[in-house]
């Protein structure tokens, strides 16, 4: 029995139809001679290998009366074939076939009561080509865990095929015979009880602590070179639908790099850029650029080696993308001023929000998240969402086969349209680009707009 945090309470809370709390990755495979019949088999027998050694097999259930947050229990198997789907699998997709389906394979909640993750496997793609789409509970994992989990399933292209090439961190157990018992309300009441009261003696231990960073991030905020920029209302923001619209984008990191040592940014400022000119142009042609800069709803992770590879451990950050501004190197600098800000107040932040649960603080949390939700309102600043996790910078091989490209497909978030994940994969860059389909009805569009941002600062670099 493993207690949520209440940053993994939150994502429970937060998970609704209009905008499943679910992190998700589509990858696209070699098949080479392999049959799609034979590369279906392969996919599973080697997830039924490799499950056991992640923390995918387990289970959540609520404590009683919600008192604490969630627990997850372990799981000693699981039907293959339950959570190993074969779709589409009499016809051939084509890429922008594939990337219809997984718009729609993107709104199916995952059950919270059920295992926190499924896999779809379709065997025909064109070019000789096979995919793989995974899901798991954001609540599971954020995206520098779930990367883990990835490297977890597959091998290094220097491994020993069907070996496991790590050592299980100390959140996981060895594989489990049997499933791990879940305990009568009684019992459970009574470890919580025991686990909130430490919780409070923890949180009286640190309170001077806790005190003088509050009192930091409050001084912070107060400094108006610190100033954030306030969240611009669009025509485009409100309720979110059921739809989504995906497509993805692959760079030669190369690119990037080029760019930012011309223009004295790192490839993450890059991305940022590109995002703010793609951004830009693509309201100003629907007419919804408003005076103000857009906002960006995103992360800092500051897991450190204790905290292992489960969970989630980042801070919330909204730098602005400086849309206001015509220049692209004067939007540059404004975008590293923010960027830099949001980053010094991410780590004041983390000091106060990393807290200890309270008596029935789960309960509160979820009615709050379901009110906000409910409304169209968006949980935290920000128009859309950048994001720029990490990922191998190696080849990775899943039951033998060469994975070709390791697509995020990303969460639109409450009240927002837009996300723009990008990963690296070897010596490229990754870009999953999902948005609400009726705020937004073809996802291609924004990735125009993206090829044409980096080709103009592509232009502007090379004059």
């Amino acid at each position: 029995m493993i207690r949520l945090r209440p940053d993994d309470d939150y994502m429970i809370a937060v998970h609704h139809p209009t905008s499943p709390a679910q992190i998700g990755a589509l990858q696209l495979y070699d098949r080479g001679g392999a049959s799609p019949d034979q590369f279906v088999a392969d996919i599973r027998s080697h997830l039924a290998k490799r499950l056991p050694h992640t923390p995918l097999l387990r289970v959540r259930r609520s404590a009683p009366a919600h008192i604490d947050c969630d627990a997850w229990f372990e799981l000693s198997s699981v039907d293959i074939h339950t959570v190993c789907e074969v779709r589409c699998e009499d016809q051939e997709l084509s890429i922008d076939e594939l990337h219809h389906h997984v718009g729609i394979w993107a709104m199916e909640q995952l059950d919270p009561e059920r295992v926190p993750f499924h896999f779809v496997v379709v065997p025909r793609i064109a070019g000789g080509q096979s995919a793989v789409y995974l899901q798991t509970l954001h609540a599971l994992a954020d995206g520098v865990g779930f990367q883990w989990i990835v490297n977890t399933l597959t091998d290094g292209a220097g491994d020993h095929l069907g070996e496991h090439p790590q050592t299980p961190t100390p959140q996981m157990s060895s594989p489990r015979t049997r499933d791990e018992r879940i305990p009568s309300p009684p019992e459970w009441l009574c470890r919580s009880t025991v686990a909130l009261l430490g919780d409070a003696w923890r949180s009286r231990l640190h309170s001077a602590e806790l005190a003088q960073a509050r009192k930091a991030l409050a001084d912070f905020k107060a400094d108006p070179a610190h100033k954030r920029a306030r969240t611009p209302k669009l025509g485009l923001s409100g309720a979110n639908s059921p739809q989504r619209s995906f497509t993805t984008l692959s760079v030669g990191l190369d690119r990037f790099k080029s760019i930012g040592a011309a223009l004295g940014g790192t490839v993450n400022d890059v991305f940022l850029l590109v995002g703010s000119g793609a951004v830009r142009s693509f309201l100003l042609e629907v007419g919804d650029l408003p005076t103000d800069p857009i906002v960006v709803n995103a992360a800092r992770s500051y897991r450190r080696p204790e905290h292992g590879e489960i969970g989630n451990r980042i801070v919330s950050i909204h730098p602005h993308l400086a849309t206001h501004l015509e220049d692209p190197l004067a939007r540059l600098k404004a975008i590293q001023a923010s960027m830099a800000s949001e980053v010094e107040r991410s780590k004041l932040q983390e000091a106060v929000m990393d807290q200890n649960a309270t008596f029935f603080s789960a309960r509160k949390v979820r009615q709050r998240a379901a009110e906000r939700v409910s409304a169209g309102g968006t949980l935290t600043p920000g128009n859309l969402t950048l994001s720029n996790v990490p990922g191998p910078d190696a080849e990775r091989l899943f039951a033998g086969y060469p994975m070709l490209a390791n697509y995020p497909t990303p969460i639109v978030g409450a009240g927002r349209f837009l996300n723009i994940t990008m990963r690296r994969y070897c010596q490229r860059l990754d870009l999953g680009i999902m948005t609400d389909a009726q705020k937004v009805q073809d996802a291609r569009v924004v990735r125009s707009h993206v090829t044409d941002a980096l080709s103009q600062l592509e232009q502007l670099v090379s004059v």
